[in-house]
């Protein structure tokens, strides 16, 4: 099942690569910071970039710059509630760029299929935008497994599978988009781990316009303290 599961991941690459014209194709890189202050108290520091790979060369070229603040407290082993900051900077290079300030409240919990682990996280965002104001309510369901036995280790590979779903509502207009990604992921060590994953966005399905499409690729560098 494993080897079935990795040659499907490896053979959707070059439709990713293909599905829509370049200026369509997102890669976006990021890095992230955590530490604890106790059990059950932990921080989140993150900043994710978005390139357009079709205006390479041009200052259109990084869409967005994001730095992110999160913190986070294990009610349990498997459930934990948090909060954070997104500070999001669009076209950077080029003059009259847009800004976001983004507030978000977030509630995440474990459960079990069998001996199958699956993580759940509910997120609620209020984003103050240059131009306008807007809510947003987040669902994504994450599974992950390792490639060798039953238990990820250090030194091993795994795949990991998300999905979420959310929804942007304003007093007088309404939005939502879906997210599907698939990924490899590199457990070096407890301190240290990198993905790589291909995600496929459907967006603007309640918002009265035509559908529309972006496929990302993304990479991913985790340091925990």
């Amino acid at each position: 099942m494993r080897k079935l599961l990795l040659l499907t991941f490896i053979s959707l690459i070059p439709i990713f690569a293909n599905a829509q014209s370049s200026h369509d194709f997102i890669w976006n890189p990021e890095l992230s910071y955590s530490w604890s202050t106790s059990d059950r108290v932990s921080y989140t520091t993150k900043l994710s970039i978005f390139n357009d790979l079709g205006e390479l060369g041009n200052q259109a070229a990084m869409s967005y710059i994001e730095p992110q603040f999160l913190m986070s407290y294990g009610v349990s082993t498997r459930f934990k509630v948090g909060g954070g900051y997104y500070y999001r900077w669009s076209v950077p290079l080029l003059d009259g760029y847009n800004y976001e300030h983004r507030f978000l409240q977030q509630i995440g919990y474990i459960s079990f299929i069998g001996d199958r682990r699956l993580a759940h996280r509910f997120r609620l965002e209020q984003r103050v935008r240059s131009s306008t104001y807007q809510n947003r309510i987040r669902y994504r369901l994450s599974y992950d497994f390792p490639l060798q036995g039953e238990r990820l280790d250090p030194g091993e590979n795994y795949f990991i599978f998300k999905n979420e779903l959310m929804t942007a509502f304003n007093a007088s207009a309404a939005d939502a988009e879906n997210r599907f990604s698939a990924g490899l992921g590199w457990f070096f060590n407890n301190r240290y781990k990198f993905e790589f994953n291909l995600q496929y966005r459907t967006q603007d399905i309640f918002s009265g316009q035509e559908i529309t499409h972006l496929f990302l690729a993304g990479t991913s560098f985790y340091f925990n303290q």
